[in-house]
């Protein structure tokens, strides 16, 4: 990718200039259908597959017409890729160096090792509060002196307003990690993994991390025979009774699976954090006599200040492994950074509007949703997005956004793809998938070192199994070849 960083930049005010004119002029870009490539054709053929289903927009850098352009002004549902308009205008706003604080105030007095009080987090929108890094704030709390907690645990999450709905909504999995809703104390993404040990002739689970409030009943049989579908033939329900909540797996699991895990969400965010600290500082010897509880605190001298990791690398998190509840963070702060006000979808929505506006593309196709892609009414074109793609490569943070994008046959949503066929680091590409949807963008320089944005955008029913990927898969190969 060295043409994209280093050659490219000489050219960059003269390419933008040539690419401006072109995204701009409907007629320029109003290819017909007979530019698909034959194999595409081939595939929608095929499977049944109507070609208006399909925008599909192909640039080279310093070319004057598209290579192909097919339905590039049809409003589509984007699902993930999404997330790269999201990133992007987060970079651009924020800055790469912009970073998230979590705040840690006592609510008492501290005297030999006994905080006689509350002690208060505050949450302010850390998207990656995992919890390496929580266990490294107790940590540090311990060696500043507090070992007792003559008190309660107290959250303050109001950075953020409270998302309407439960998520469940999307789909009617609730304990998807996916579905995830954000929080301003957002502590590990909510998620537990449940690890499977076949050991002796029992199975061991356990739930990482340890949480006090949470319980397994474990009534799985450890079977022989082969291994199918790992810990899918588990059943898996959820229990809660007062301040406990029980997870319960029974079902059998054949010996051959071997060790698994299994990521899910089954606690609700307060109790979360509060189940995780317990477990967490009870082992390091501390104690904890209250319970949890939420509040607001309007306090500019905090006991001690955990930074987030720069933005910079949070974008890539998002965009390489496809993170929605990071992004939905992302998205809040935006608009709070903006307007000061408690961040919420409205405000993060708006400023990306008068964010593209200031940077000369017009989206009236746009609807951002949640910023995250899990949404069965985000819409955008893939002129839009070949626009924002066309822009990056002029920002001054064009090297950190094209790190964070996946590496197809590497690394993220797309390691496995094509791999030996397309070689190492020619194709930066972000795909998506829900029902109905099959999408991506990106960027891909072909065998004769030839550079073009790609966008896909797919919507049919049915194209998010097998054949959306074989659409996709053509169109790389094939563009790879030029």
């Amino acid at each position: 990718m060295k043409y994209f960083c280093l050659t490219l930049r000489g050219l960059l005010p003269h390419i933008f200039f040539c690419i401006t004119i072109l995204f701009n002029n409907h007629a320029a870009a109003d290819h017909s259908v007979e530019h698909l490539p034959a194999t595409v054709n081939k595939v929608l053929a095929k499977h049944k597959i109507p070609k208006d289903s399909l925008s599909l927009f192909i640039h080279e850098f310093d070319a004057s017409d598209p290579l192909v352009a097919l339905n590039i002004d049809t409003p589509r549902n984007p699902a993930s890729v999404i997330k790269l308009l999201t990133t992007y205008a987060g970079l651009d706003i924020l800055g790469p160096n912009y970073n998230w604080e979590t705040h840690v105030h006592l609510d008492g007095k501290l005297n030999n090792g006994t905080l006689d009080g509350n002690l208060i987090i505050e949450g302010r929108g850390d998207p990656f509060l995992v919890r390496e890094t929580f266990w490294h704030l107790l940590f540090t709390l311990r060696n500043r002196g507090i070992q007792h907690i003559n008190g309660d645990l107290l959250i303050d999450n109001e950075h953020f307003e409270d998302e309407n709905g439960s998520p469940a909504d999307f789909d009617n999995k609730p304990y998807r990690v996916y579905n995830t809703f954000p929080d301003a104390a957002l502590l590990n993404f909510r998620a537990h993994q449940f690890n499977f040990i076949p050991m002796d002739k029992k199975l061991h689970i356990y739930a990482d991390p340890p949480a006090s409030n949470l319980q397994i009943k474990n009534k799985v049989k450890l079977v022989k025979g082969a291994c199918k579908g790992k810990h899918r033939r588990l059943k898996f329900n959820v229990i809660k009774q007062g301040s406990v909540t029980t997870v319960g797996f029974s079902g059998n699991y054949p010996k051959r699976c071997g060790n698994q895990e299994l990521l899910r969400t089954v606690l609700p965010n307060g109790d979360y954090i509060f189940g995780v600290f317990k477990a967490l500082w009870e082992d390091m010897g501390g104690t904890i006599n209250g319970k949890y509880g939420e509040t607001s605190i309007d306090d500019n001298n905090p006991f001690y200040i955990v930074p987030s990791k720069p933005l910079s690398e949070i974008i890539t998190y998002i965009n390489k492994y496809s993170n929605n509840v990071m992004t939905r963070q992302l998205l809040l702060t935006i608009g709070k950074e903006k307007y000061n006000n408690s961040g919420n979808k409205l405000a993060g929505r708006k400023v990306i509007s008068e964010w593209l506006q200031g940077i000369g593309i017009s989206a009236p196709d746009l609807i951002i949703e949640n910023g995250s892609g899990l949404s069965r009414s985000a819409r955008i074109s893939a002129r839009t997005l070949a626009m924002m793609l066309q822009h990056a490569l002029q920002s001054p943070y064009q090297p950190e956004y094209f790190s964070s994008l996946p590496l197809v046959g590497i690394d993220g949503t797309v390691r496995k793809r094509l791999k030996g066929i397309i070689p190492p680091g020619n194709a930066r590409i972000k795909t998506g998938i829900i029902d109905n949807v099959r999408s991506m963008a990106g960027y891909v320089k072909s065998k004769n070192n030839k550079n073009y944005i790609i966008v896909s955008l797919q919507n049919y029913k049915g194209i998010q199994n097998t054949t959306g990927t074989l659409v996709q898969n053509e169109i790389l190969k094939w563009l790879y070849k030029q």
